[in-house]
């Protein structure tokens, strides 16, 4: 009677894919069945992005299911088009299907917009993948490839944008407010940019506005840290927005201390707000302590006023805090700074965050 194979890889297998020699690796599935699973995603060997073109048509040849997927539905094409190595020709030549869908109803065009790998984009482009296909979030490769865009993925975007426009893929007017946002996130980060990619940038911006008929973003107006901070006349939360271009860095703590007011309280909003205090820790509550107590310097805040940003800070300090009390925490922050223009330098904050 046949010995039943292994279902699961060995757990060196992706390393064994970088350094074993083809006849090793085939030997690895004398023992493990041709769709035993491994890897973070519980994948078969033709998903791990490093399996090597003769190891994939071996195990086709063998009867290797092409469409096999993880657990969360996505097939080797989905794995290749993501995948920093690329590779997805071997597969598309295996007759990989171009228009899988994963759980999230994503095909691989999605998954090489999302991961802004312009190569694979265009193989499957030339394949015949759909660039209109939406998710089950109702977004097309192009909308995905813009909305989840960073600062590092500006120039890979606009190739991916231009591949997909030059094939028919339609322009709605959100994708015109997401090129918008990435020139804001942009300008936000020009000082701390790495200046070895920075030309390659503004070229890649200069694409994405001119493809989407956008305006470039303004340079951002940072503040001299001498002059008096003028809060202009407006709603809160337009001044909070206002000063948080002027006085807060791109990264790490700000020059003054009416930088840091606005800093803190920004970012303790996004990281209960939108990472639901998933990284919250000693920092984030010695931020807290650092907040009340500045908004007591300089000229304080009225009792009354000072009295509702320490009730605050108690409230905020295991992480759990809505949006009422943020947006308050934020309000006191704009109060504290417009009673205090000229420039407090910070003193070295007792926190890394």
């Amino acid at each position: 009677m046949a010995r039943r194979k292994r279902q699961t890889l060995p757990s060196d297998f992706s390393t064994l894919l970088d350094e074993a020699p083809l006849e090793t690796l085939i030997a690895t599935f004398e023992h493990c069945d041709l769709e035993a699973r491994g890897g973070y995603a519980k994948q078969t060997a033709l998903s791990f992005y490093n399996c090597p073109d003769a190891l994939l048509h071996w195990l086709v040849a063998q009867g290797a299911d092409l469409e096999a997927v993880d657990k969360d539905g996505r097939t080797a094409l989905h794995h290749r088009a993501a995948g920093w190595k690329g590779g997805v020709d071997a597969l598309l030549a295996l007759g990989a299907d171009r228009h899988a869908r994963d759980r999230r109803g994503n095909t691989p065009l999605h998954a090489a917009a999302q991961s802004h790998k312009s190569a694979s984009l265009r193989r499957l482009v030339e394949h015949g993948a759909s660039v209109d296909a939406r998710n089950d979030a109702g977004m097309t490769p192009l909308k995905l490839a813009l909305a989840t865009a960073s600062n590092s993925d500006i120039v890979e975007t606009a190739e991916i944008a231009g591949v997909l426009l030059a094939a028919g893929a339609s322009v709605q007017d959100d994708m015109r407010a997401d090129v918008e946002r990435i020139g804001r996130t942009f300008e936000f980060h020009r000082a701390g940019f790495n200046p070895e990619f920075l030309d390659a940038t503004d070229a890649g911006l200069t694409t994405l506005y001119r493809l989407f008929g956008t305006a470039p973003a303004a340079a951002r107006r940072v503040h001299d840290g001498q002059s008096p901070i003028v809060v202009d006349d407006a709603a809160w939360p337009a001044q909070f927005d206002a000063l948080w271009q002027l006085l807060v860095p791109s990264s790490g703590a700000a020059a003054s201390v009416q930088g840091e007011v606005i800093r803190i309280a920004g970012k303790l909003s996004r990281e209960i707000l939108d990472n639901g205090a998933v990284n919250w820790d000693a920092d984030f509550r010695a931020m807290l302590a650092a907040f009340a107590a500045h908004l007591g310097s300089g000229t304080p805040l009225p009792a009354a006023a000072l009295a509702d940003a320490r009730a605050l800070t108690r409230a905020l300090h295991a992480g759990d805090g809505d949006e009422d009390a943020l947006s308050a925490l934020a309000r006191l922050a704009v109060d504290w700074v417009r009673l205090n223009p000229a420039p407090i330098a910070l003193p070295l904050p007792a926190y890394r965050r």
